[in-house]
């Protein structure tokens, strides 16, 4: 019998955390307690923020929302996603990214991932640019941003809205400009677990005043005559085309507060992203996510990394529930919903009868998507996730790191229980 946890050996990880992945100090109770100390003027907290966000991530422009895939809906509007449009997006990402493409009744083209920074992949895109593509969305996965050059230079000279995801990226940088700045569009998530919270809400900034107007046009009822920048819209007047995706006040107060304390946020959690990358690059079969040399992560909203199953003898489930026996806060990518997107139901055969859509038309064989992706197929089956505090106990941290040697350190073992073997 061997000392792994997972046959009644010594846990690895018997430290605590001390520590939460949400910070929630008096500052954000203040801002709260405005709005509700001054029901007349609620709505006041929304123009702040946009001004104070706008600033931060220095655009011309920002827009509060009431969630990110609202966000991700506008911009995606904005570029003129329709039928017989085009969208391409990579396939690690939350489905929110892509599902808008399929409200505009546009079709999502999906890209490769890199392997090693689980971002999208410019010369994969490259190959899938058609002269259907209105827009290209990449995503700043876990707060590790793609490679902006590379994007700028393929959406040179043509009319592709370059969009950014950066739901998990706030105050991460490509050289010396803050993503949501660098593309056409950025657009920021401020749901519960996001490093800028307003539990429910969004922000989408530009420095566009026409891909400004639209989204505007799409889901700003009732704010559109005090924000259009242009005359082109301005027959819709307040209404816009009537849907509402704006943000509540309340959520967007604790978003200003949290916007504050940001930078040092992003700076505790960083600190320790650093150790644990040292100390999982010495362990065999475990890679860390990497950067690119011009990034810098911000937000950081998940510790992600691969471990090699042929290297640890076992496919990622077993790996996973070995370390989970040990301690470790680790799980499956696949766990929270971020599965290689392009393999998923409702991208492919599935249908919501006489709702239409790019396959409306096609018999249910012809609905699939044509995809070959086998690096994002691959990473789906090797990448995993750590809890991610602000600033968890040096000891937990060493510790987690070493449940990952301890089980890469019983190859054989593993192989015997991914072959049943429990009970050796």
């Amino acid at each position: 019998m061997s000392d792994l946890a997972i046959d009644g050996g010594p846990r690895a990880v018997t430290a605590l955390m001390n520590d939460s992945w949400q910070d929630v100090s008096d500052l954000e109770k203040e801002y709260v307690n405005q709005v509700l100390d001054n029901k007349d003027d609620a709505y006041a907290q929304l123009d702040k923020f946009e001004e104070e966000y706008r600033a931060f991530v220095g655009t011309k422009h920002a827009l509060c929302m009431c969630n990110g895939t609202a966000t991700l809906h506008s911009a995606i509007f904005a570029a003129g996603a329709c039928a017989g449009k085009e969208v391409i997006v990579p396939t690690a990402t939350w489905h929110a990214t892509i599902t808008p493409i399929l409200h505009c009744n546009a079709t999502p083209v999906f890209c490769e991932v890199d392997p090693e920074t689980f971002c999208a992949d410019p010369e994969d895109v490259k190959k899938r640019i058609t002269h259907h593509t209105c827009a290209i969305v990449v995503t700043h996965l876990y707060g590790n941003p793609a490679d902006m050059d590379a994007f700028l230079d393929i959406i040179d000279g043509t009319d592709i809205t370059l969009i950014e995801d950066a739901s998990h990226a706030p105050g991460a940088m490509w050289g010396d400009k803050m993503v949501g700045s660098i593309g056409h569009i950025g657009c920021f998530s401020l749901q519960e677990k996001k490093p800028v919270s307003g539990i429910e809400a969004g922000v989408a900034t530009t420095n566009d005043d026409d891909l400004y107007d639209r989204m505007l046009a799409l889901g700003q009822c009732g704010r559109c005559d005090a924000l259009w920048q242009t005359d082109r819209f301005k027959a819709l007047r307040n209404m816009g085309l009537g849907v509402k995706y704006r943000a509540n006040p309340l959520g967007i107060a604790m978003a200003r507060a949290q916007l504050e304390r940001l930078p040092g946020l992003n700076e505790k959690r960083m600190a320790w992203f650093r150790r644990m990358d040292r100390l999982l690059n010495e362990v065999p079969g475990v890679a860390p996510q990497k950067a690119y040399p011009r990034a810098k992560r911000g937000g950081m909203l998940l510790y992600a990394g691969m471990v090699d199953p042929d290297v640890f003898g076992a496919p990622l489930p077993i790996i996973i529930k070995a370390l989970v026996a040990e301690g470790a806060y680790v799980s499956e990518t696949t766990a929270w919903g971020y599965s290689a997107m392009h393999l998923e139901p409702l991208f492919n055969d599935f249908s919501f009868d006489g709702l239409g859509g790019p396959w409306a038309d096609l018999p249910a064989e012809g609905r699939r998507l044509v995809c070959n992706l086998p690096v994002s197929e691959r990473l789906q089956d090797m990448s995993f996730w750590l809890a991610t505090p602000v600033a968890p106990a040096t000891e937990w941290v060493e510790q987690t790191a070493q449940a990952f040697a301890k089980v890469a350190a019983h190859r054989e073992r593993l192989f015997e229980i991914a072959n049943g073997r429990i009970d050796e």
